[in-house]
C-alpha cells in the first residue's frame, strides 16, 4: 500500500529531517513537498513540489486544502514555528474536507510550547525544575534581575532559533526590554551541558522513543552532537512528555549538577528529528503506524551511542525547473 505524505518547510531542517525519515522508512511512501519561496532548496528534490502562500495570509488554509485534496494525501507534517498554531486551530476544518490524518496536536497544548512563559509556568504548576523567569512587563522585573547572581537571559515569548535571544544581556538591552510585555527575563544558567531530546508518546499513553543529545549550536540549530545515555535525565523528560500528553515534544534543557532544568519546547518535529530517526526511533513513521495504518507500535530499546556532524550540501536550479516549480504551484 502506498502512502501520500505531504511536508511543509523543505527549506530548512526541520521539514529535510522529516524527509529523510521518511526515506528511511520500510513503508511505501511517496513524498509531496511545499515551502513559501522558488528558492527554497528541497523543492528541487522532487517534481512532487509546490509553492505555497505564507500561513498568516488567508489563502494558506484553502490552498492546503486544495493541495491534499488534488493529490489525494493521506498524512501531512507541518514543520514551520509559524504555521504550526494556524494548522493546529484548522485541523478539524482540514481533516473533515480531506479525510488527511495531520501530526499537530491541540492548540492548547501548541500554546504552551509556542510561549516561552507558558512553558516555565507549565513546568512550575507540574513541580519540575526551571530557570527562574519573569515577564519583562511584571512590576517586578528589575528587582528579579537585581537578585540575579549573573546578567540575563532576554528572550521573545514568542520566537524561533537563536532570534530575539540575548544571553548575558547588559544595561542597555536590560533597559530596552524592561516593560515590554513580548519578552522575558530569565535567570542564566551557567553550565556547559544543553541537552535536546525529542519524546514520542504513543496512543496508549506510553513513551515510544526517546533520545537526548548533547549539541553545539549554529545560529539556533545543532550542527554537532553526541547522544547521552542517562536514564535519570531521559526518566526525568519522559514524564515531563506524558504531563504535557503532545504525540511529539522537543525539550530543550540544561544540565545543573545532578539536575536537568527544561527551558524551552517544540510542539512539533526538531532539526534533530532526521538524526534521531537514523540511529534510534524515526518519529514521523511511528506516528503514520500509529494514526493512519492503525498498528501497533514498540517502544524503542535503542541504547546505541553515537556522534553526528553536519555539513552544508548545494542544491542547484536552472531556469527550466524554476518555471516548471512556479507552473505546478501555481498553474501558470
Amino acid at each position: 500500500m502506498q502512502i501520500k505524505v505531504l511536508v511543509n518547510g523543505v527549506g530548512g531542517d526541520v521539514g529535510q529531517g522529516v524527509i529523510k525519515a521518511l526515506k528511511s522508512s520500510s513503508l511505501d511512501i511517496k513524498i509531496y513537498s511545499m515551502c513559501i519561496s522558488h528558492s527554497s532548496s528541497w523543492l528541487y528534490k522532487s517534481d512532487n513540489s509546490y509553492i505555497s502562500p505564507f500561513s498568516n495570509s488567508k489563502e494558506y488554509i484553502p490552498f492546503l486544502i486544495d493541495i491534499i485534496n488534488e493529490h489525494k494525501i493521506d498524512v501531512f507534517f507541518p514543520t514551520v514555528d509559524s504555521e504550526i498554531l494556524k494548522i493546529s486551530q484548522n485541523k478539524r476544518e482540514i481533516e473533515e474536507k480531506t479525510g488527511v490524518k495531520i501530526f499537530v496536536d491541540d492548540s492548547s497544548l501548541v500554546g504552551i510550547c509556542d510561549d516561552k512563559y507558558q512553558t516555565i509556568l507549565f513546568l512550575k504548576n507540574n513541580g519540575f525544575d526551571f530557570p527562574q523567569t519573569i515577564l519583562a512587563s511584571d512590576e517586578n522585573a528589575e528587582k528579579f534581575i537585581n537578585n540575579l547572581k549573573t546578567l540575563p537571559v532576554i528572550k521573545k515569548r514568542r520566537g524561533r532559533g537563536a532570534l530575539d535571544v540575548f544571553i548575558k544581556a547588559d544595561d542597555s538591552l536590560i533597559k530596552k526590554y524592561l516593560g515590554n510585555s513580548d519578552y522575558i527575563f530569565q535567570e542564566f544558567l551557567d553550565c556547559d551541558d544543553e541537552y535536546t531530546t525529542g519524546v514520542y508518546l504513543g496512543d496508549d499513553g506510553e513513551i515510544k522513543g526517546v533520545c537526548t543529545l548533547k549539541r553545539e549550536l549554529k545560529c539556533g540549530s545543532t550542527y554537532k552532537a553526541e547522544r547521552i545515555l542517562d536514564e535519570k535525565i531521559e526518566e526525568n523528560l519522559k514524564n515531563i512528555a506524558k504531563k504535557l500528553g503532545m504525540k511529539y515534544v522537543n525539550i530543550q534543557s540544561k544540565r545543573v549538577g545532578d539536575r536537568i532544568f527544561p527551558f524551552e519546547f517544540n510542539g512539533r518535529f526538531s532539526g534533530t528529528t532526521g538524526i534521531i530517526s537514523q540511529k534510534v526511533f524515526n518519529a514521523p513513521e511511528i506516528f503514520i503506524k500509529e494514526r493512519f495504518l492503525k498498528m501497533p507500535v514498540e517502544k524503542s530499546t535503542n541504547r546505541y551511542f553515537f556522534m553526528v556532524m553536519r555539513y552544508l550540501e548545494e542544491v542547484y536550479a536552472n531556469e527550466k525547473e524554476i518555471e516548471d516549480l512556479k507552473k505546478r504551484s501555481f498553474g501558470v
